[in-house]
């Protein structure tokens, strides 16, 4: 059975981006050094979920980067589609989508790309398997937590930890 993932970069104080959405702290450090990894991630990755915002930061990226990943956008609001791309909106309870996700990943894994709201909504209803969280060593001040859950969840168990070149810090954890 798949597993649902949140892999995610957050600055040392928690957050996936600045109180504007944007994200020059963590682009300040390249992602050379993260490459190898991610495509090791991502290679095992069978669909996507992703929010309004992360979709359209990932559109004005240019080049749509998961074209043959199903990929599911949460939203309320009319977006462009992308011509070659398999994307479905949806409207409505994540609990509804999780069935769905993971049944088109196969025997892949699920990525919630972003945003923390979006993966706050799935692990709220105990949805997520696996919190992948680079740290980044940058302090943001406010912005976008990492994790806005709405109440304590289930104890957390930490099964891997990788340092990258940057002092940036990978935890890999699983839900107890």
């Amino acid at each position: 059975m798949p597993l649902t993932k949140y892999y995610v970069a957050s600055s040392i104080d928690g957050f996936i981006a600045d109180v504007h959405d944007r994200i020059e702290w963590l682009e300040q450090f390249g992602f050379e050094e993260f490459d190898e990894h991610y495509q090791a991630f991502l290679s095992g990755i069978g669909a996507l979920v992703m929010g309004a915002t992360t979709y359209e930061f990932v559109l004005a990226q240019g080049a749509w980067p998961y074209a043959e990943i199903p990929t599911w956008v949460v939203t309320h609001r009319a977006l462009p589609t992308i011509e070659g791309a398999s994307i479905t909106f949806f409207a409505g309870d994540v609990g509804q989508l999780d069935a769905e996700v993971r049944e088109a990943a196969d025997d892949r894994d699920v990525w919630l790309v972003g945003g923390g709201a979006l993966a706050a909504q799935f692990a709220d209803r105990g949805l997520i398997d696996e919190l992948h969280v680079t740290y980044v060593p940058v302090l943001v001040g406010s912005g976008k937590p990492l994790l806005p859950v709405a109440e304590a969840s289930r104890p957390l168990v930490l099964s891997s930890s990788k340092t990258f070149p940057s002092g940036s810090v990978e935890h890999v954890y699983r839900f107890a």
